[in-house]
């Protein structure tokens, strides 16, 4: 996830990059704002947090965090209510 976020931005993890990606995941999409994300890397990205159960995202106080599938997806759905 950072990787795309360094490829797309040269920042290592840019505000609210784990919706984008979410996302991308959820609508088949393959781009980051404009940045063209590789199909491998969605794949990848989809197979990884399908095997662990869970998603990462950006804690303030603990920087790159797992969080359980059931938990991000609850924290999406309202994150894009707000939106």
């Amino acid at each position: 996830m950072s990787k795309i976020s360094e490829d797309a931005f040269s920042a290592g993890w840019l505000d609210g990059l784990e919706y984008e990606l979410w996302e991308n995941l959820d609508r088949s999409m393959s781009s980051y704002c404009k940045h063209i994300i590789p199909h491998e890397e969605l794949e990848q990205l989809r197979f990884l947090s399908d095997k662990c159960g869970c998603w990462i995202i950006f804690d303030n106080d603990h920087e790159e965090t797992a969080l359980d599938l059931e938990s991000w997806e609850k924290k999406f759905n309202e994150k894009m209510r707000t939106i």
